[in-house]
């Protein structure tokens, strides 16, 4: 498929930039330069634009969302921005082992996995609540049948990121504003994903399989009889040092 961007989104972070550069490395075996768009914080120094504009295209960040008083994971907004008709986004944290292209074509408007169960104290525990999330979907009248998606690997066809721009921005507002109750269990933490699960709910979607986006913090190393497309690697408050050491667990299977 030609009509296709792959965006990133980087906040001005050490940290995120060694994430970004090993996920530019990786995918760039499968999409040319010319399709890799990253888009920076408004505030990014000239360095950190330097050391990226040999693999990527830079998108400086709009004014408009840095201002918004909205959570810092309020820059994957701008995605909706992108003038193209079909869009691939990764997180920084990701690692593509096979040719993500080949899921474009696959029939749906957007391909996410569900927002997976999370590991706490040696418990595996729903990091949403199912009743929280229907009475979101039931107060804007949207499909019951809808789930929340995580948000560090998804595609967008048929202009749909374009589409959710304004609900995206409304049902985020709401969530950080309490105006709806977060279905978040573990923290206050994430409102962009059910935000951005709740304005793509009425689209034709589609949920990706663990195959396709392989989630890496759980503690089990990857291996590479599961021929992930996407190892998503993780990382912890510890920053880059929780990236690496999440990263270092599952080398022999990437490599």
């Amino acid at each position: 498929m030609e009509d296709f961007k792959l965006v990133y989104c980087l906040k001005d972070d050490r940290s995120f930039r060694y994430q970004l550069m090993n996920s530019i490395k990786s995918v760039s075996k499968f999409v040319d330069k010319e399709n890799i768009i990253t888009i920076i914080n408004p505030s990014s120094n000239s360095r950190a634009i330097e050391s990226l504009s040999d693999h990527t295209t830079i998108y400086q960040g709009s004014k408009f969302y840095n201002d918004l008083d909205l959570p810092s994971f309020k820059y994957k907004m701008e995605l909706c921005d992108i003038d193209t008709k079909n869009l691939i986004f990764l997180d920084c944290d990701t690692i593509v082992l096979r040719d993500i292209t080949e899921l474009l074509d696959d029939d749906y408007d957007f391909f996410a996995i569900e927002e997976p169960c999370r590991a706490y104290n040696g418990l595996v525990k729903p990091s949403w609540n199912q009743e929280t999330w229907e009475s979101n979907l039931s107060k804007f009248n949207l499909p019951l049948n809808s789930i929340p998606y995580n948000d560090g690997f998804m595609m967008f066809k048929n202009g749909v990121h374009k589409k959710i721009k304004e609900d995206f921005l409304k049902y985020y507002s709401m969530y950080h504003n309490k105006e709806i109750i977060s279905p978040n269990t573990t923290d206050d933490m994430h409102h962009n994903e059910f935000a951005l699960s709740l304005a793509v709910s009425k689209y034709n979607c589609k949920e990706m399989n663990n195959t396709q986006h392989w989630f890496g913090w759980r503690g089990v190393p990857y291996r590479k009889e599961e021929k992930a497309y996407v190892v998503h690697i993780g990382t912890n408050k510890r920053g880059l040092a929780g990236y690496r050491t999440n990263l270092s667990r599952h080398l022999e299977g990437l490599q």
